[in-house]
């Protein structure tokens, strides 16, 4: 029966217009949403949140590892609660779970940071040492910076020796030229080759209380230097020059030290086979050199040189005790210093003897 009034319906509806059934969806469809738009009031626009300045990152609280028992503990009574529930664990299966955990790996500590090294100092840059000339060096360079300007002299059948004090003017000791008005001088004719030469010099002003002597030669050798020597240069190093060998133009040489710088208050007389005595009284007193390079006869009226080449006084001979016996390895000169006193009236042709 209800079969039949769907056909009958059918039928009339079918002989009816026909029904656009798209517009009617749309129309159906404009209609439902503008009654929800009447319904639906504009919202109210909310505010933006402020943003909020993140949160300043806290260190992550440092996890203190428990010990393996309290960890153990644990596990049993989450194994027992889960056996209330149903489930059936045994510690050694909960401990896998529960060790990392309640005993997590200690965190890595951050590793000390590096200090720099130290800035590697520039190695100091070795100073040469310096160079300290041995006795022999020393003589050596003395003996040759000074051997031209040292000449032997003969008087008579006498052997001595002599010096350029200053242009055109020898000095030696007054025992050496003894009474003679004029004397033989001899140099070398070179440095480096053999032989000499001899010329006639003139003996001006004398001093036998100095045991002094100018001689006037016509030659222009160089001079050797001078200066005094006093208290101060004791110790020092001294070498002598001298013709105590006797080949003309090639003097000897010497070397040892200042033993003593005194005033001497006697005569400084020389006689053979003395040095000097206990004479006759100075009013004024005699600055002598006591050394102890060697001075043998022939050496008289050599320079004593220092170490730099440099006069300090000239050789008069060796020292006697006060028992009249010879000091050995003691000689004696006249310091610079004296002879400094009466070098100019010397020049001028005075005897200064009782100066």
């Amino acid at each position: 029966m209800k079969r039949f009034f769907l056909i009958i319906l059918i039928l009339i509806t079918s002989c009816s217009e026909p029904v656009d059934i798209d517009a009617t969806i749309d129309a159906r469809a404009l209609r439902i949403a503008m009654d929800n738009i009447d319904k639906i009031s504009t919202a109210t626009p909310q505010p933006m949140p402020t943003i909020q300045p993140s949160a300043t990152p806290q260190p992550t609280p440092t996890v203190v590892p428990l010990p393996l028992d309290i960890i153990i503990k644990i596990a049993e009574e989450k194994a027992l609660e889960a056996a209330y529930t149903g489930d059936i664990y045994i510690v050694e299966e909960v401990l896998p779970t529960l060790v990392p955990i309640y005993a997590p790996i200690p965190t890595p500590q951050p590793t000390s940071t590096p200090q720099p090294t130290s800035t590697p100092q520039p190695t100091s840059t070795p100073q040469p040492i310096p160079e300290i000339a041995d006795a022999s060096q020393l003589a050596y360079n003395v003996y040759q910076e000074n051997k031209s300007k040292v000449l032997m002299i003969t008087a008579g059948d006498g052997v001595g020796t002599g010096w350029v004090i200053e242009d055109g003017w020898i000095i030696t000791n007054a025992h050496v030229v003894e009474n003679n008005k004029f004397v033989l001088v001899h140099f070398s004719l070179d440095d480096d080759l053999p032989g000499s030469t001899m010329i006639q010099g003139e003996v001006f002003g004398i001093d036998t209380k100095r045991d002094l002597a100018a001689i006037k030669i016509n030659h222009n050798i160089e001079p050797i230097k001078t200066r005094i020597a006093d208290v101060s240069d004791i110790g020092k190093s001294v070498v002598t020059l001298g013709y105590s060998a006797g080949n003309s133009g090639v003097p000897s040489s010497h070397s040892g030290i200042i033993s003593y710088v005194k005033s001497a208050s006697t005569t400084l007389k020389f006689e053979k086979g003395s040095s000097y005595y206990r004479g006759e009284a100075l009013n004024e007193k005699v600055s002598i050199i006591i050394f102890d390079a060697a001075a043998d006869p022939g050496d008289s009226g050599g320079p004593i040189l220092d170490e730099n080449g440099v006069a300090i006084g000239i050789i008069f001979g060796f020292l006697e005790s006060t028992g009249g016996k010879r000091n050995t390895g003691q000689q004696m000169g006249t310091n610079f210093a004296s002879i400094d006193q009466v070098w100019e009236e010397l020049k001028s042709g005075n005897n200064t003897s009782l100066k």
